[in-house]
């Protein structure tokens, strides 16, 4: 017995030695693996879009009208990983989080599919163009997205042909895939909503300002002004048993904005809303659009989803 006390101290340090020359290992591979490109621009081109009808109780989605869904697919490889979403002259724009543009209609099968024309870092690396969030200038120079892990603002002319500015946002010492995931335009600032969902950021020129949301629960994703100095968030939590998404009313509160109530949306649990646009519809309605990021996997859908908001709303 004696000998063998001896020995089992030296097996416990070989042990932990292994295990952490095992994780040094792995973390090496993973930063070599960083160094080689991961993203290929294929410039801008027309590609085929089909829907497929996917059916949903109505009744899950009150007191919004559900007008339709469906399930979306195309023959360009880059379409999928929808971050952001907006209207653009009667059509749909949509932002991938690899720092793809797609232009569409919902009630055609083509779309119009390009990438950014620059961003954050060379182009072969998709860290360097993970566009999440989209929303139109507030002057009208074109359009404003953000850049995730680099938390970076860039505004690109209305045709995305050009970038026009270049807005660092600072430190903000957010986790990876933890910064800006929605932006909404408001007199002539932009208020900017990252993942945790406990405050925004107000940015007027180029100065960025912290204002607290309070009632925040889950992650936050997209959002639209519904008006009367309200907005609709969309909100998500990350379960063992997948996603549960949910639409939540943000209204100002002082100087600060707060989380009121929430509607439920009865979608899969490998459904993950991340887009919303509001459309202003011929007589004064409003219509919600929102789509699901399919993670460019197999077993998820890129939904896209029309809701009409009643008049009270």
């Amino acid at each position: 017995m004696k000998p063998e006390r001896k020995v089992q101290p030296k097996f416990s340090i070989a042990w932990v030695l292994a295990a952490l020359l095992l994780l040094a290992a792995i973390g090496l591979f993973d930063r070599w693996l960083v160094t080689f490109p991961d993203r290929r621009e294929l410039g801008s081109r027309l590609a085929r879009i089909d829907s497929e009808r996917v059916d949903f109780d109505a009744s899950g989605f009150a007191p919004l009208r559900l007008v339709g869904a469906w399930r979306l697919t195309s023959s360009d490889p880059r379409f999928g990983g929808i971050s952001a979403l907006a209207i653009e002259n009667g059509r749909l724009l949509a932002l991938t989080d690899s720092g793809v543009v797609v232009r569409f209609s919902p009630w055609r099968h083509s779309a119009r599919v390009a990438e950014l024309p620059g961003g954050p870092g060379p182009n072969r690396f998709k860290v360097n163009r993970d566009s999440e969030a989209l929303v139109a200038d507030p002057s009208g120079r074109g359009w404003w997205v953000a850049f995730e892990n680099r938390d970076e603002l860039w505004l690109y002319d209305r045709g995305f042909t050009r970038a026009l500015q270049r807005i660092w946002l600072g430190d903000r010492r957010w986790r990876v895939n933890s910064g800006i995931e929605g932006a909404v335009a408001e007199r002539g600032s932009l208020l900017l909503f990252h993942e945790g969902g406990d405050n925004l950021i107000r940015v007027t020129g180029t100065r960025a300002r912290n204002l607290p949301i309070a009632g925040a629960v889950a992650r936050l994703s997209d959002a639209v002004d519904v008006g009367g100095g309200r907005m609709l968030v969309v909100e998500r939590r990350l379960t063992p048993l997948g996603f549960r998404n949910a639409l939540v009313v943000l209204e100002k509160a002082g100087e600060s904005y707060r989380l009121g109530r929430r509607f439920e949306l009865p979608l899969s649990r490998r459904d993950n809303v991340e887009a919303a646009a509001m459309e202003r519809l011929p007589g004064g309605g409003r219509r919600l659009w929102l789509m699901t990021d399919d993670n460019f996997h197999g077993r998820m859908r890129t939904l896209l989803i029309a809701l009409d908001l009643p008049d009270r709303f």
